[in-house]
């Protein structure tokens, strides 16, 4: 479950063990994020060409931090933890977390956005 506290989301069943990480599953954004998808649509045809529409995602660093930190964090201590205890359970959740962006990016595309970004505000901290 996902709430909001103010300063992004704020993750009430954090991922905070190399079992969590396991238990995280690839999934088809055009199915289970169909209603984003529609909603491109409906906005690119409102548009009308009159200015582009751009699409965007999270990093994978930084997704992979808020599910694990539970939300915004200074310190990082969870995300470190779990990257350096525990390195090829990081790496593959990594991996599925970057495919799964990749993936959401390229139907976004598809859907009818001019433009994709990618927000990695927290890959430098």
């Amino acid at each position: 479950m996902i709430s909001s506290k103010g300063e992004g989301p704020a993750i009430d069943n954090p991922l905070r063990s190399e079992a969590d990480l396991a238990r995280i599953r690839r999934f088809e954004p055009r199915d289970e994020l169909a209603y984003v998808l529609d909603a491109i649509k409906q906005i690119k045809a409102t548009l009308a060409g009159r200015v582009p529409l751009i699409g965007f995602a999270g990093a994978p660093f930084t997704l992979a931090s808020y599910a694990i930190e539970g939300g915004h964090s200074s310190s990082f201590a969870h995300t470190k933890s779990l990257m350096y205890g525990h390195p090829a359970a990081w790496h593959r959740f990594c991996e599925t977390v970057a495919d799964v962006i990749g993936e959401y990016l390229v139907a976004q595309i598809e859907a009818g956005v001019d433009a994709v970004q990618i927000f990695d505000s927290w890959s430098a901290r």
